[in-house]
């Protein structure tokens, strides 16, 4: 599991730069997900989903960025582990949460390298291991991605994001991690390879959230939830194929366990990948897979928020969002040096639920610019209750259409949808007893709990 990795950034994903050997084999000896995202555009969220193979709004404190789960919810490798299977990670578990409920990482105990866990491995034990990679977060280096033989003027930058240097050798460096956690997993597959494992392993390559830019991780833009996804299985999964189905990373726990024999927790609101894995299809494999939904309630600062992702359309509805609180400093943020690659934490660092980057000081710095100035607005301006983009004619999310008669019934149709959807699963926001009724006719509740 990467930590910020957005698609398309892949080699086998049609980025014309970066390089990504272990993944595109994944994908091409397995099955490549197009259209995957994560329940919540934010680690401690999106990996507590994860596990428990839950909307993160079932989770409470686990809903919002360092909270934990609650004593009894049920985890994959945990239920595994009462199979028979030993359980293990590396590097990022469930971090950043303190885990002040269970005192536990859910994703079991901690290893410092797959290779220390495969050693201590019990001869011939069916095992569940979490690679919990630290890259492509942040901080960085600026300018390591040049010198490791990224060119800047070759990079495709998301829409949102200025054309300037600044943000050319930002995104080198961003991919730079990206393949440096490419090279940790082909030193995992090796030794699988090596010891015979890999052909009866399920191994999975994905990221928990968008990539560490503005507009991007922390939103429910495509660029915050849509990550890659690789599975293989050996013979048991037909090679490369590619799945045109809306998943959620909700989804890989049920996977996990329908796999192993077992059946998915009552819990567990993921849907099992197993069947679409070992159809020996392409394209759309089920049909019922044609949306998927995310959401927020707080990273950094509270923005809470749901969407509904589909082929033609990105559908968001904001809570409140006129008194969400930006974190930005009275005063102008002190200028930083990105070149020793320490992390920012002063006073507003994360300001916007923005993570401190040179790309985010370039927009701070120019925002009044005219050519910068619709950047920042994009990445920093307020939000409308509804957010409704056409992705026909706007894949990039830029223009919202959600005022657009034009567009009316569409945004009328999604807005139900919705919230039915989220009405169906449970989610508090949309609990009978807590709906009102808004300016726009649009329904949204009042939400008090632990997760702020």
């Amino acid at each position: 599991m990467a930590d910020d990795w957005s698609s398309p950034h892949a080699g086998v994903l049609g980025d014309p730069v970066v390089k990504t050997p272990t993944f595109d084999r994944v994908a091409q000896e397995g099955v490549l997900f197009h259209n995957t995202f994560v329940s919540s555009p934010s680690c401690t969220p999106s990996r507590l989903a994860i596990v428990t193979g839950q909307w993160h709004w079932h989770l409470q404190d686990g809903a919002s960025l360092g909270g934990s789960l609650h004593e009894g919810a049920p985890v994959y490798p945990e239920l595994l582990q009462a199979a028979g299977y030993q359980i293990g990670f590396a590097r990022k578990g469930a971090a950043p949460s303190d885990h002040k409920y269970t005192h536990r990482d859910p994703f079991g105990p901690k290893f410092k390298t797959f290779e220390e866990f495969i050693a201590q491995r019990k001869a011939g034990a069916p095992f569940c291991f979490w690679y919990g990679a630290g890259e492509p977060h942040r901080p960085y280096r600026y300018g390591e991605g040049v010198a490791n033989g990224i060119d800047p003027a070759k990079v495709k930058l998301p829409a949102c994001l200025p054309d300037n240097e600044t943000s050319r050798r930002d995104f080198a460096d961003y991919l730079h991690r990206i393949q440096r956690y490419d090279s940790d997993c082909a030193r995992m597959l090796a030794l699988l390879e090596k010891s015979g494992e890999l052909e009866n392993t399920i191994v999975v390559m994905s990221g928990d959230n968008g990539l560490p830019f503005p507009r991007c991780k922390a939103t429910l833009y495509d660029t915050g939830t849509h990550v890659p996804l690789a599975i293989r299985w050996g013979a048991k999964v037909k090679s490369g194929r590619t799945i045109q189905d809306f998943v959620s990373l909700t989804d890989l726990a049920p996977t996990f366990l329908e796999a192993a024999g077992l059946k998915p927790a009552r819990e567990m609101t993921g849907r099992s990948l197993l069947s679409a894995l070992v159809s020996g299809k392409s394209g759309q494999v089920d049909p019922a897979r044609t949306f998927t939904l995310t959401g927020m309630e707080r990273h950094v600062y509270a923005n809470p928020c749901r969407a509904m992702r589909m082929a033609d359309f990105l559908y968001i509805r904001n809570f409140d969002p006129a008194n969400w609180p930006t974190g930005e400093r009275a005063t102008p943020e002190p200028r930083i040096d990105f070149t020793d690659g320490s992390w920012p934490k002063h006073d507003g660092a994360f300001s916007f639920n923005i993570d401190p980057s040179p790309t985010k000081q370039f927009l701070f710095e120019h925002r009044r610019d005219p050519k910068v100035q619709p950047f920042f607005a994009l990445a920093c301006g307020p939000r409308p209750d509804e957010e409704l983009y056409d992705l026909r004619t706007d894949p990039d999310q830029l223009r919202n259409v959600a005022t657009d008669s034009r567009h009316a019934a569409a945004l009328a149709q999604l807005r139900n949808k919705l919230a039915a959807e989220l009405r169906a699963s449970g989610d508090p926001r949309f609990t009978v007893g807590n709906i009102r009724e808004t300016r726009h006719g649009a329904r949204t509740a009042e939400y008090k709990t632990t997760a702020g």
